[in-house]
């Protein structure tokens, strides 16, 4: 019986770390766009805007060890708040979900949705970048967004074409069939020194990029 306890408390433990990385995610998304540039997180954020790319640096590598020092500090629980069958699972919970997140934010931005959730993780994401920058700051749920009033839903997301994923556009430049039904391409695919400045001040002011 004893076993069966520590097995229910170590997974729910775990289950509870993944679900507190849902909100971190919320609320660090929203507090990126909120301090507008002013410290090195809200500036790597909103560069990422202004691309819509994504990529491995630095920065990346800064976030990953600042999640785990996270989990670690809350699995060892050095004042001693609870016992080991808790903290353990819930900082490996915490950590295990962020790069979950981690992994799926790449891949929207790296290739096309496979299945239902991915496809709507993509649309959900894509209107955040594209058109409302202050809402959908949840990526791989909508439950804080719901909550807390940011959450918007669009019929199709209008990508600028200088701005536009390679897994969306086909060899001639058009939105592949298959997302036809979620997006459509607008502006012209030509980006120069002027237009990528002006898609990064309006990053930094929170506006979605001029088409």
């Amino acid at each position: 019986m004893q076993m069966f306890v520590d097995v229910v408390v170590i997974v729910g433990s775990f289950v509870a770390g993944a679900f507190a990385w849902t909100i971190g995610e919320y609320v660090l998304h929203s507090s990126f766009h909120w301090a507008k540039g002013k410290n090195l997180a809200s500036r790597a954020h909103l560069d990422h805007h202004a691309t819509v790319g994504w990529s491995f640096d630095l920065l990346i590598t800064l976030a990953w060890l600042g999640i785990v020092l996270i989990g670690g500090v809350v699995a060892w629980d050095p004042a001693g708040l609870m016992p080991a069958t808790v903290s353990i699972p819930l900082g490996a919970g915490w950590t295990a979900c962020y790069f979950f997140y981690e992994y799926h934010h790449a891949l929207a931005h790296l290739r096309g949705p496979r299945n239902r959730w991915e496809r709507w993780l993509r649309i959900h994401h894509f209107t955040h970048h594209f058109a409302q920058p202050m809402k959908n700051q949840g990526v791989l749920v909508p439950w804080w967004d719901s909550l807390f009033g940011t959450r918007v839903r669009l019929d199709r997301v209008k990508v600028p074409r200088r701005l536009a994923m390679s897994w969306l556009v086909d060899e001639n430049g058009m939105v592949r069939p298959e997302y036809r039904s979620d997006y459509e391409l607008v502006g012209a695919a030509d980006s120069d020194e002027r237009s990528r400045e002006l898609d990064r001040i309006r990053a930094f002011r929170n506006l979605e990029p001029v088409v």
